[in-house]
């Protein structure tokens, strides 16, 4: 908490697992900043799902009125159509940070993607790994359980570190461990672990980690799986699948989406045949253990402030208004 105070940092970011509150706290955050300090806040979102267009339900964008009442900046950046990764994603960040700031306003960053949020610190992420769109035409056309499988004989550790389904980074891993001749895991800085490197953004940067208890957490993933499929998730997969999304789209292999998009291929496209409860029990399953990793990442940030229950927010966010 000193070194907020001393160094006078100019930026914070929200971080913790999937459905721990990190929007809502940076929504409460923002208006005791402008209602009791009359300190202006913009929100950089930090969500690998919510940049893309067209993607609303499954990755539990801000509502309207939320977006309206304070500017939220990097959703709705892409399409699927274009590639986008972490370390574009740190590029625009980096530019938006400065941006905000040299207009007096304090940038809050919000969001779950710890992988964005290393590369915007610059925290050992590999930018200048190789590429080869040949390569990838070819892997392309390799069924996912063949890739997972050759990840499994070249890199196991990186093998382990991903879902079988997660198509997307499957294919990218096994790219990268031909391309290189080797494990895709020897490549990168630390063998993939995060890093806390003090580099200058991570310095300028009070970084908050909310971490409520585990069977709070576990029960606001239920509701927010349910209430997602109440929402529309299927209705929406359906459209983007019309409107020539193909399943293999990078952010149809997020969570919520890769369950609900092989159940209406199941179901043959007909949504009064899917078994909603067995579908949100599914969802709920995957997004326990990602908020698991999630967990993890996000403690071996080291972050300037932990907070361990949802009790403690508003007592949190009084405290950062104090200390600003």
């Amino acid at each position: 908490m000193d070194r907020f105070v001393t160094n006078r940092l100019t930026g914070i970011a929200i971080t913790g697992a999937t459905a721990s509150g990190k929007s809502d706290f940076a929504l409460q955050l923002a208006r005791s900043l402008r209602d009791d300090r009359q300190i202006n806040a913009e929100i950089i979102c930090c969500d690998s799902v919510q940049v893309y267009r067209g993607f609303d339900i499954g990755a539990a964008k801000p509502a309207p009125k939320e977006r309206a009442e304070f500017p939220h900046h990097l959703i709705d950046i892409v399409t699927w159509r274009d590639e986008f990764d972490a370390g574009k994603y740190a590029a625009l960040a980096r530019n938006l940070f400065a941006e905000i700031k040299s207009r007096g306003v304090l940038p809050i960053f919000v969001g779950g993607s710890g992988l964005y949020l290393r590369a915007f610190f610059g925290q050992g992420f590999a930018e200048n790994l190789p590429k080869d769109r040949g390569l990838r035409d070819q892997l392309d056309e390799i069924a996912t359980d063949e890739l997972f499988t050759e990840l499994k004989a070249i890199d196991p550790v990186r093998a382990r570190q991903l879902h079988p389904n997660d198509r997307v980074r499957i294919l990218r891993a096994v790219e990268l461990c031909r391309l290189t001749a080797g494990p895709v895991s020897a490549q990168m800085p630390d063998h993939g672990r995060v890093t806390a490197r003090k580099t200058p953004e991570r310095e300028q940067t009070h970084l908050v980690f909310l971490n409520p208890e585990r069977p709070i957490l576990h029960q606001r993933i239920a509701e927010r799986a349910k209430s997602m499929l109440i929402g529309g998730l299927l209705e929406e997969v359906q459209g983007l699948l019309s409107a020539g999304c193909p399943a293999t789209a990078k952010p149809m292999q997020a969570i919520g989406y890769r369950e609900t998009l092989v159940a209406l291929q199941a179901a043959g496209g007909v949504i009064p045949r899917i078994d909603l409860g067995a579908l949100a029990e599914q969802i709920i399953v995957a997004t326990r253990q990602y908020a698991k990793r999630q967990t993890t990442w996000f403690k071996g940030t080291e972050p300037d402030q932990t907070v361990g229950s949802l009790t403690h927010y508003q007592s949190v966010i009084a405290g950062l208004c104090a200390l600003r």
